[in-house]
């Protein structure tokens, strides 16, 4: 069971940096629009007519595609005046239990965003902007970012079972 926990940290990290990688590739595509805009602008005098859109989609994802590195290499915002004193089992059960409760509220939220992604796939809700991008693409990148997020939380877990001394 040590093994398998162990084994199962590993690939939630790994998860989360393909993620984060995913994430770093949004950035990238974002400059490069915002390159693109500039140069239309400047010298054609033309446009995209959908930067803000393309650039507002690459914002989400690189949000929540690096949830689960930014879990994972622990630079989140965490309120750990009640965790930096504990030590030991009540260390491990403090974690545990904080993420179990953290999971099952991600968890909630994924479970009816994952709904409205259907919802709009079924009805082919597409966005006002000229290109008319059907919104399950967009919203595509939130839910992924968010099951990511998910499995790094039970990865934690596997964490704080298997190698309680690298919580900290």
């Amino acid at each position: 069971m040590a093994q398998f926990l162990g084994v199962y940290a590993r690939f939630t990290t790994q998860l989360s940096n393909v993620a984060a990688h995913f994430a770093m590739l949004a950035i990238v595509l974002m400059a490069g629009h915002i390159l693109l805009e500039i140069v239309l602008r400047a010298v054609w005098s033309s446009s995209t007519f959908v930067m803000g859109e393309f650039v507002g989609y690459a914002v989400a994802a690189m949000t929540f595609l690096g949830l689960g590195a930014a879990l994972d290499d622990k630079v989140l915002l965490r309120v750990n005046i009640l965790l930096q004193p504990l030590k030991g089992r009540a260390r491990v059960a403090a974690e545990i239990v904080n993420a179990a409760v953290t999971l099952s509220v991600f968890g909630f939220i994924t479970f009816f965003l994952i709904r409205q992604l259907l919802r709009n796939y079924e009805r082919g809700t597409t966005s006002i902007s000229v290109l008319e991008i059907p919104l399950w693409i967009p919203q595509s990148f939130v839910v992924v970012g968010f099951i990511v997020f998910c499995i790094q939380l039970t990865g934690l877990i596997a964490k704080a079972l298997h190698a309680p001394e690298d919580i900290d």
